[in-house]
């Protein structure tokens, strides 16, 4: 036999103790395709495709069947007790049960009362987390719920599912001031990782977790059309990230009148957080703290904190 891909995916081995032109010749009569045939002590031994073992029964009443090769035989051998195949349709049923879970839905946005109208919203239709939902557009389906719901207060809106996990982001109308329409490209003034897009016009050239660096585009002014020719855009909008960065801080204590620990630390926290809020917008927030040092040294209290802020990239 030439190829060896038939046996991959599955043939069945025979013994027929008969002789060999009379098996030859009901072979031919019957278009019946056989493989490796040989002549052995036990009569002859071959292998023929599965969709031929009703019509090798038939043919040949005496054939002994021995065994399946390939992917077949594999599945027949392991699904072969019911018990196996019974344990298979289980965890396929529990894999797809579970897989339509919500287990957490984050809402955020910059009102707290709107906030709190669309967490109710969702709960009136049954988006109250843990829930169970075999919509495959489930985070369009909410998005498009709310925003039909609340079109006269909301300026952008943005749902986003990761597994069990959907997040809600808004902004309302009054916190939002429409900036003017450019035709320059975006393009990002700090490192961090993207978080959101807040952008009404233009063509996003990144994504979601993505890390950007200074001078990175963010939204291009130019769109291909459905020939591969390029159309100039306006653009106008905001991306938002995460960044980093690291503040120190220090306090010259007194021999004579040494600061306790506890009020030097909050001191020196006071100020590590002035620091780094002076350079945050109303837009922008810090999202995590981190103390790296606080240690006294040759009369000097000092305090480094690392700090993840929610800034826009595009601003310097």
């Amino acid at each position: 036999m030439k190829s060896k891909l038939p046996f991959l995916f599955g043939m069945d081995h025979w013994q027929l103790a008969i002789p060999l032109t009379f098996f030859l010749n009901q072979c031919l009569r019957h278009d019946l395709e056989i493989m490796e045939l040989r002549s052995t002590v036990q009569g002859l031994d071959f292998w023929a495709r599965i969709r031929s073992r009703r019509q090798i029964r038939q043919l040949f009443p005496d054939a002994r069947y021995l065994k399946t090769s390939g992917v077949c035989g594999f599945l027949l051998h392991q699904f072969h007790q019911p018990l196996r195949l019974f344990s298979l349709a289980l965890a396929v049923g529990l894999w797809s049960f579970y897989s339509h879970w919500i287990v957490s839905l984050q809402i955020s946005g910059t009102d707290a009362a709107l906030q709190r109208q669309i967490d109710q919203l969702l709960q009136q239709n049954g988006y109250a987390a843990p829930f169970l939902s075999w919509d495959p557009d489930l985070a369009e389906t909410m998005e498009q719920l709310v925003r039909q719901q609340f079109a006269q207060r909301l300026s952008w809106i943005e749902v986003q599912r990761e597994g069990s996990r959907i997040q809600l982001q808004f902004a309302d109308k009054q916190w939002v001031s429409p900036s003017p329409l450019g035709n320059d490209p975006i393009v990002a003034r700090k490192e961090g990782m993207v978080v959101r897009f807040d952008v009404q016009h233009g063509e996003k050239k990144v994504k979601i977790n993505q890390i950007v660096h200074p001078g990175e585009v963010l939204v291009d002014n130019v769109l291909l059309d459905a020939f591969e020719q390029p159309r100039a855009l306006s653009v106008r909008g905001t991306v938002y990230g995460y960044t980093w960065y690291t503040v120190e801080s220090m306090l010259a204590d007194q021999p004579d009148f040494p600061l306790h620990d506890g009020l030097a630390f909050f001191r020196l926290l006071l100020d590590c957080r002035a620091q780094i809020a002076s350079q945050l917008q109303s837009d922008e927030k810090i999202i995590k703290e981190n103390v790296l040092q606080f240690e006294r040294n040759a009369g000097t209290i000092t305090m480094k904190i690392h700090y993840t802020l929610l800034e826009d990239l595009t601003r310097p």
